[in-house]
């Protein structure tokens, strides 16, 4: 079979045949920058801006100059992390087999063509409909039909895009491309990613929404009273009510999340990790029980043949003839076919002694492969499959079993190759309290020497699922640490019974059997060498195949939430305290504490986007207590209710005469500094030099802009009369004590409150 010629290609692709259109969940660049630009934040600030720009008082505009910084700040993040994910994609992705003008090539997916001739096998994803001309395969088409059962394809049978080869070897002629082919037409396809359920992106977008719902009906009540008490003034009356609101907006926190994640998806992909969802980050962070199939993530996936044991009234050469004839069919080239070739038939032409008439290609399913020839029928897998003769060997091998015509002619021993730093991957999960899950496919000795030489706690308590008869799965996984013998099927049922004991649970695994416990885990994760099928379906793929990149997935996600969780308090914390005094001064016919939207962009910038960028990128891995609501409660209400109290004080002490009122807004601007820097060294104890550095620089801004005569002017502050000097003193120290006695009885009431972890 020549396949197609050059000039048939070129036809093909001028006719559109071509599979340019494949199924992609992907980001685009113009996707990027809508989703940033067109934000329910830029749109208020857009209509606030246009209010300040009707009164002329242009200086007032410093806050939409802010939003416009976030917004690209965000942009150039995503985009940078999309190219750099796009790049190690191109790594992971399969680059299908196919025969042109006689030749056997690798191309890109994109430029199958209809007619174009295939070869498929073990582990290999079917990217285009197509039709089988040559030998025999198995498909396991779950994820687009739902039926589990592996289905056997012979010449002339249909193989569905989205499906994935199990055993066996073929070609196959693709007859529907791009649009036309069922991967394109089904959601549910392998190549598709389920969209991770992020807690932290959930809590965010519900933040955006409620504040969004009361921001309209808010804004229009406060603009009413704001020209009732000020005669009718549009400028003081626009202007007190945009500085209002403002403060309502807590912009940039959903913007700075999702730069955080970038950021840490541009850090992990330099250690050649590929992250296909930024919030799955977040989701390992979270993991406290990972489950690990023993090859190809404890052990390399390679092995090696220690010895051939023929059984009793069989010669050793009889059990080489017999691997021989099976090996010689054998097309799938894995571990331990690959294995057992380098020492059989490595360096010889080997021709059978036997007419081979029908091939048994591996399944893991049954857990065997083999051949029928013209004489016999020759079996080679797991020996408690295949034979009733029970193996009496050293646990430290992996046990592979012979026969002829059911009779067992012996046994070959092979030992798999441990992933060097295996031990030291393992004692990171037992140190961050993560809960380890063997789940493999293999024997059950040959997976417990493997636990035990890694350190695997309770290698002990392991089971044989193949002994088991309607096996109760939520019992199975209180009970063992080790799964031997599992069946795909199986597999996904003891992630989903690890799932509703409340864990959060990450899948690792590298070939076609671990995809259906990968798609039902919370996080998966595939080996970069492994099978092309494990790496399109999981979310992140470890593209060096090296597994100590796993903790350094973990730390990028623990770094983003905790530090997002300072962050967020101190956003969360402005919105409180402007809602309140936004609702308050609708009915208290009183001068607005703060005069001018320029007065809140110095302290937003100063008080919130500066240390929130800051705490949001420095160095912290420590574990998560998902204590996230309570501890962003705890920080920011006491803050917002202080301030508030604070604002409506001093106002009522301006209004009856007690200092000058043009004294006020620059006694709010000091009195909501003092609090929200106690705020910040609270959120950044235990201190260290950034830390310190960073709460004296927070104090150098507002000294800067206090005592540079350009910037007094600009930000309309006032030098203090004495009354109001001693005001200003009073108001800071009681404020200070307020927030202190609040911020400790909140403590002990959301103790109460969040008995049970949030998030």
């Amino acid at each position: 079979m020549e396949g197609l010629t050059n000039k048939q290609i070129e036809a093909k692709i001028k006719q559109g045949k071509v599979n340019q259109s494949t199924h992609k969940n992907r980001n685009t660049i113009s996707k990027i920058i809508f989703k940033n630009t067109f934000t329910i934040f830029n749109l208020v600030n857009l209509i606030l801006a246009v209010l300040i720009i009707s009164v002329g008082s242009y200086k007032n505009l410093l806050f939409v100059f802010i939003a416009i910084a976030n917004t690209l700040i965000s942009i150039i993040n995503e985009v940078r992390a999309k190219r750099i994910v796009d790049k190690l994609r191109l790594v992971s992705e399969q680059q299908p087999t196919v025969i042109r003008e006689g030749k056997t090539i690798q191309i890109p997916a994109d430029e199958l063509v209809e007619g174009d001739l295939l070869i498929l096998s073990l582990g290999d994803q079917i990217l285009v409909d197509s039709e089988v001309k040559e030998g025999e395969v198995e498909v396991n088409e779950s994820f687009i039909t739902g039926e589990q059962d592996n289905i056997k394809k012979q010449k002339g049978d249909k193989l569905i895009s989205g499906s994935f080869i199990v055993s066996g070897t073929c070609k196959a002629e693709a007859i529907a491309v791009g649009t036309k082919s069922q991967l394109n037409k089904i959601e549910t396809t392998a190549h598709s990613i389920k969209t991770t359920n992020s807690k932290l992106f959930t809590l965010m977008n519900n933040i955006v929404k409620y504040i969004s719902f009361a921001l309209i009906p808010i804004g229009a009540l406060v603009l009413w009273s704001r020209f009732r008490i000020n005669d009718g003034n549009t400028t003081i009356a626009i202007t007190s009510t945009v500085a209002s609101l403002i403060n309502m907006i807590p912009e940039g926190l959903v913007l700075l999340t999702s730069t955080v994640l970038a950021l840490a998806t541009i850090r992990l992909s330099k250690k050649q990790v590929l992250v296909q969802d930024l919030y799955s980050i977040e989701t390992l962070a979270r993991t406290d029980c990972i489950a690990l199939d023993k090859t190809g993530t404890l052990t390399t996936g390679r092995m090696k043949l220690k010895d051939l044991v023929p059984a009793k009234s069989y010669t050793k050469d009889a059990l080489i003839n017999a691997l021989k004839l099976i090996l010689s069919t054998d097309t799938a080239g894995n571990a331990t076919s690959t294995a057992l070739k380098e020492k059989l038939l490595k360096d010889t032409e080997y021709e059978p002694t036997e007419q081979i008439n029908e091939i048994i290609p591996f399944s893991s399913d049954r857990k065997y492969s083999g051949i029928v020839t013209n004489k016999n029928t020759y079996l080679m897998g797991a020996p408690e499959f295949i034979t009733k003769e029970k193996p009496n060997f050293s646990d430290e091998y992996r046990i592979l079993a012979v026969t002829k015509n059911n009779k067992l002619l012996g046994y070959a021993l092979l030992e798999d190759e441990l992933r060097p730093n295996a031990k030291n991957i393992i004692n990171y999960f037992y140190k961050n309290d993560i809960a380890v899950k063997i789940i493999s496919g293999d024997n059950l000795r040959t997976v417990q020497k493997i636990a035990k030489q890694t350190g695997v706690k309770d290698y002990e308590r392991a089971t044989d699922l193949s002994t088991l008869k309607n096996p109760d799965y939520d019992q199975l996984v209180k009970d063992y640490t080790i799964f031997t013998r599992v069946k795909p099927n199986e597999k996904k049922n003891l992630i989903r019974a690890l799932k509703k004991q409340g864990n959060t649970v990450a899948m690792t695994g590298d070939g076609v059997n671990d995809i259906l416990a990968m798609k039902e885990a919370d996080v998966s994760i595939a080996i970069g060498d492994g099978s092309d099928a494990a790496r399109r379906s999981a979310k992140i793929v470890l593209l060096n195949s090296g597994y100590e990149s796993v903790p350094s997935i973990m730390d990028e996600g623990r770094q983003s939430i905790n530090n997002l969780e300072r962050s967020t308090a101190l956003f969360l914390a402005k919105t409180v305290y402007a809602s309140i005094l936004a609702v308050i001064f609708i009915f208290i016919p009183i001068q607005y504490p703060f005069s001018s939207p320029v007065e809140m962009s110095l302290l937003n910038f100063a008080c919130i986007g500066f240390p929130g960028l800051i705490l949001a990128l420095e160095h912290n891995t420590a574990r998560i207590k998902n204590r996230f609501i309570r501890n962003i409660i705890e920080y920011s209400v006491p803050v917002g209710f202080t301030i508030s109290v604070s604002m409506l004080v001093i106002s009522l002490l301006a209004h009856f005469g007690v200092f000058p009122s043009t004294d006020l807004s620059t006694i709010a601007i000091f009195v909501t500094f003092a609090t929200d820097l106690a705020l910040i060294y609270w959120i950044s104890k235990p201190l260290n030099p950034l830390r310190s550095s960073l709460l004296l620089a927070i104090i150098g801004i507002i000294a800067g802009a206090f005592l540079i005569p350009f910037t007094h002017r600009f930000f309309d502050f006032v030098f203090l009369s004495p009354t109001g000097l001693i005001a200003a003193l009073i108001a800071i120290v009681s404020s200070l004590v307020f927030y202190e006695i609040l911020r400790r009885i909140m403590k002990l009431v959301s103790s109460r409150i969040f008995d049970q972890n949030d998030i």
